[in-house]
């Protein structure tokens, strides 16, 4: 299924304070909120709440992120946090992991990294800071569409351990997808299970981003299309980012909404 990442270990190492920019993206405005967006939460050894993956709510009591994020992790020491664009805001809302369940097919670096969160208590929606993201579709999305991705990841092009870098402020970057046959010329492995975005070097997902949400324009509403799976070893390299391809999933997401 992949690795289990030792989460006490990776806080223990990373450097959280920093202010500095997602790689090429911007800071999202001060009187904006992204109300889809949540930040998972990691309860350390040391009693700390540490920003460590994306997610996006698409239900008062659900959460869709990678699957690699809650691989073998303990659903009691995860929280997710809605209604903030800055990680150091207290006036966010806070619902514990209940439980969490990652598609059967998981392979890592390979196919389905995406799984659902069940949270209590539910989030209120209020259509400004917490609201849904609709991901009811099976449509398949082609190339050279408009997308955005918002994350707190890393903004450093060496995006682990003592170089990570990590905003408090959520971060926004608009890009374009790619055709899965010419993204299959860098990232060989890829299935149909995935979508690639890609930039000009200097732009793209890092560490931290992971689960997170990538989305697009339906008319005038938002669709997620896209939960933030993986790159190459040095982010934003020029090298496509790979995300789980969310209307795959469609029939799968809907079976645990009830």
């Amino acid at each position: 299924m992949g690795k289990v990442i030792d989460l006490d270990a990776y806080f223990e190492s990373a450097d959280s304070s920093s202010q500095e920019r997602v790689v090429g993206g911007y800071d999202v405005p001060n009187d904006e909120y992204v109300p889809y967006q949540i930040s998972m939460q990691f309860l350390t050894r040391s009693g700390k709440q540490r920003h460590f993956c994306g997610g996006s709510l698409i239900a008062p009591n659900r959460v869709l992120t990678a699957a690699h994020c809650v691989n073998g992790q303990n659903a009691s020491r995860i929280t997710v946090v809605a209604g903030v664009r800055d990680l150091n805001d207290e006036s966010g809302f806070r619902s514990q992991v209940q439980s969490y369940e990652m598609n059967e097919n998981y392979e890592e670096l390979v196919t389905s990294d995406i799984a659902i969160l069940k949270i209590d208590p539910p989030f209120e929606l209020d259509g400004k800071r917490v609201s849904t993201i609709d991901v009811s579709s099976n449509e398949l999305v082609g190339a050279d569409q408009d997308v955005m991705l918002t994350g707190w990841g890393s903004v450093f092009h060496f995006g682990t351990g003592p170089f990570a870098k990590y905003p408090t402020v959520l971060q926004k970057l608009s890009y374009k997808t790619l055709a899965n046959d010419r993204c299959k010329q860098t990232m060989t492995q890829l299935t149909d299970t995935e979508i690639c975005a890609l930039e000009r070097f200097g732009k793209g997902a890092c560490n931290g981003d992971s689960g997170g949400p990538l989305v697009m324009a339906n008319g005038e509403s938002l669709k997620q299309v896209g939960v933030v799976s993986y790159g190459t070893a040095f982010c934003a390299s020029n090298s496509p980012d790979v995300y789980t391809r969310v209307s795959m999933f469609d029939t799968w997401i809907k079976e645990r909404m009830a």
